[in-house]
């Protein structure tokens, strides 16, 4: 549940959903001021309610004001392609934004989860946080793992389909992340999955990157990009791979053991992935209902071929057999 603001009213309503509802996490943004982002003082009363429920605060890390900053300059002096986007959110912007949710964490005595992390220098105060006795739990997504600040300069307006927030980083904060992955200090590898089409909504911002609407579909090809670029190129096991992308998250968010183990009791959630496969990424041939895929030609090797929900087929080679209506509300612990 996302909280973007807080009062008595706020509070009243966290304590309801998470005991009525078994909602045990709360996202902040520390961007986006003026709209959905919470400043400092509002993001500690969150964190303290949280606290008191035992319940868990994620938080999307970016100095609000100093993009803001950052974004007036570049409109004021006519810069406004989709290349100054990652110009105006800098990861020493995101840096910041991370120690300082670490810090009021601690203020609180609260452990704090950071999504989708993208940089060293937000790396760097994870680690110092955790070498200090604090509790962050650290999310990244395939775009920040495999692409750099170069997508940007596509012309015809095409980098705007890799507008998203936080940025993509230029090349070198790659291989931090996959550094930090493979030495299990990043406990989830997630895709902060918010498609938007290029032909009719990412045009928006067709005169100021500002209004480009900000995300990219993922969630279709995160288990195989993560297979070949992690598990195949040798820079995770695969234990590392089921961890990072099934178990922790489900452990993490109260959803373990029905989600993230393969068990008796647990739920009959299961991908069979064929190793021996190969596909190329393609907006054509993807189910997402976008017309640009971020990941555009990456050569994949391996495939899913079946995933069983709830003890039912839900896709077999390239068959997608999804039921609308089907799932169901989980409560967690």
């Amino acid at each position: 549940m996302a909280v973007t603001w807080f009062s008595d009213q706020v509070e009243r309503e966290m304590r309801q959903v998470h005991a009525e509802n078994g909602i045990t996490s709360f996202k902040t943004f520390m961007a986006y001021i003026g709209a959905i982002g919470v400043d400092d003082d509002e993001l500690i009363n969150v964190i303290d309610v949280a606290g008191s429920l035992g319940a868990l605060v994620t938080t999307h890390c970016e100095h609000g004001l100093a993009v803001q900053s950052l974004q007036r300059k570049l409109v004021a002096q006519g810069k406004t392609a989709p290349k100054y986007h990652p110009r105006s959110r800098p990861s020493w912007v995101e840096g910041e934004a991370t120690h300082r949710a670490i810090t009021l964490a601690r203020c609180s005595g609260q452990p704090i989860y950071i999504v989708h992390l993208t940089c060293k220098e937000s790396m760097d105060a994870v680690i110092r946080a955790r070498q200090e006795g604090v509790t962050v739990f650290v999310e990244t997504c395939p775009q920040y793992l495999l692409l750099d600040d170069s997508v940007y300069d596509k012309p015809d307006f095409e980098g705007a389909a890799y507008v998203m927030s936080p940025p993509i980083r230029p090349k070198g904060h790659q291989e931090v992340l996959w550094n930090a992955l493979s030495a299990g200090m990043i406990q989830h590898v997630a895709t902060d999955h918010c498609p938007f089409r290029q032909a009719d909504q990412k045009t928006m911002g067709e005169d100021d990157f500002t209004k480009i609407p900000n995300g990219a579909a993922g969630i279709e090809n995160r288990m195989a990009l993560m297979y070949t670029y992690g598990v195949a190129k040798g820079r995770i096991s695969i234990h590392q791979f089921v961890d990072v992308c099934c178990t922790q998250p489900a452990k993490i968010f109260g959803l373990y053991p029905r989600k993230g183990a393969i068990r008796v009791g647990a739920d009959a959630d299961i991908v069979v992935y064929d190793p021996k496969a190969s596909s190329t990424i393609s907006a054509k041939t993807h189910h997402h209902h976008v017309d640009r895929n971020i990941f555009e030609g990456f050569a994949i090797e391996g495939g899913v071929s079946h995933t069983v929900l709830a003890g039912k087929i839900a896709f077999k080679d390239g068959d997608l057999r999804v039921e609308r209506g089907a799932g169901r509300y989980l409560r967690r612990d």
